[in-house]
């Protein structure tokens, strides 16, 4: 049991720090990104409507803390347009599952051979849902030119379904850090 308490109290991943000279002087437009998630379900039981927002709200601490003039401008000389595509903590748990009802369908049929409807049907051992996954895809434009596109992916670490909406809000932070990291580059050149 105190192995359990230790791994469920994972600590989050240090950040990557930014370098607060390298995009002084760009003007740089972050829209609000766009959810194209299936659900907003993050998996465990959990949902996070507001993940776009709080995405945003990393992503211009982001860029800022890097020297850029962020706006919410899609107007920008540089605009970087970012769609939240997945955010769960163990896929399997997002997925519907028999005991799950729904107007539509109380309760899904199944065999003779199927497990009692009151027993797990998924393993919470070595089964990956305590890794917390948050994909975005993006694509920098400059002067209404798409320069770059791009898929990023953060991760965080947890005990299975313990801390299901702050270690998703990791794994966006992770993701962010990536995409700060692949972008920098592009708008330092273009200076």
């Amino acid at each position: 049991m105190p192995l359990l308490l230790v791994v469920a109290c994972t600590p989050p991943r240090t950040r990557r720090a930014p370098d607060p000279q390298a995009l002084r002087g760009v003007k740089l437009g972050l829209p609000v990104p766009a959810d194209a998630r299936r659900t907003p379900g993050i998996g465990c039981g959990q949902i996070s409507q507001d993940l776009t927002l709080r995405a945003h709200k990393v992503l211009v601490a982001a860029f800022s803390d890097n020297g850029a003039e962020a706006s919410n401008s899609n107007r920008a000389p540089w605009v970087l347009n970012v769609a939240l595509r997945e955010a769960t903590l163990g896929e399997e748990n997002t997925r519907a599952r028999r005991t799950d009802r729904s107007p539509a369908n109380p309760v899904q049929p199944v065999g003779p051979e199927a497990p009692p409807l009151d027993q797990p049907q998924e393993s919470l051992v070595n089964s990956g849902n305590g890794s917390a996954v948050v994909v975005l895809d993006a694509t920098l434009v400059h002067n209404g030119e798409p320069l770059w596109t791009g898929t990023v992916t953060g991760h965080a670490e947890s005990a299975p379904c313990v801390q299901a909406i702050d270690k998703v809000r990791e794994a966006l932070a992770d993701a962010v850090d990536e995409l700060r990291e692949r972008v920098t580059p592009l708008l330092h050149q273009a200076q």
